[in-house]
């Protein structure tokens, strides 16, 4: 067998990263980064800095999801779209460091469950979760705004940095036919968006 040619097999070389290692190699650096910006300039600005990174991360990754959906966001039925954002933390992090479910509610409506985190974990560890500011938010607006998509809700219904059993985002999305917020009735003269 000629030196350049591998065996025919599923498993890599031992000295050859699986994908899944270098998610978590990766990460590491992640959580390491973070902790030594807090240790030199204070959590404030680990919190900030970490925020707006992972804004822009995402919304890098959801442009990549919407170039693969075969058409405009806004030409897709809304499952689909659901399913699109779905997709997005499933590029960031493997079922190993993080475990969630997107479950449309609605026209126009999903909510999300995610039942584990590694950075809690880490964060944990290290002592310093008190310290943590959630960017989760900030995330969701770079995969909203990447899929090109237009929350008019996004928020956080329950947390596990502050002992719930799982996070809980919920989200609606203008033009798929998403009640209107408080209870307000839409104009009459103006016409409903469609329900995809």
């Amino acid at each position: 067998m000629a030196s350049d040619d591998k065996p025919m097999t599923d498993k890599p070389a031992a000295n050859e990263p699986v994908p899944n290692q270098l998610f978590q190699w990766w990460w590491l650096h992640d959580a390491r980064w973070y902790q030594e910006v807090a240790a030199r300039f204070g959590f404030e600005a680990a919190n900030e800095i970490n925020a707006k990174a992972l804004k822009f991360v995402s919304a890098r990754v959801a442009r990549s999801v919407a170039q693969g959906l075969g058409k405009p966001v806004d030409e897709l039925e809304w499952l689909d779209v659901v399913d699109a954002f779905a997709r997005c933390p499933t590029l960031m992090w493997p079922p190993e460091l993080v475990d969630f479910d997107c479950e449309p509610t609605g026209p126009g409506e999903f909510v999300v469950h995610s039942r584990r985190n590694f950075a809690l974990s880490m964060l944990r560890r290290a002592g310093t979760l008190e310290h943590y500011q959630c960017p989760c938010l900030r995330m969701r607006e770079g995969w909203f705004e990447g899929l090109g998509l237009r929350p008019v809700e996004n928020r956080v219904e329950q947390c596990m940095r502050e002992g719930a059993s799982c996070c809980t985002f919920v989200a609606r999305v203008d033009g798929y036919g998403a009640e209107e917020p408080d209870g307000a009735e839409r104009d009459p003269e103006e016409p409903a968006a469609d329900a995809r």
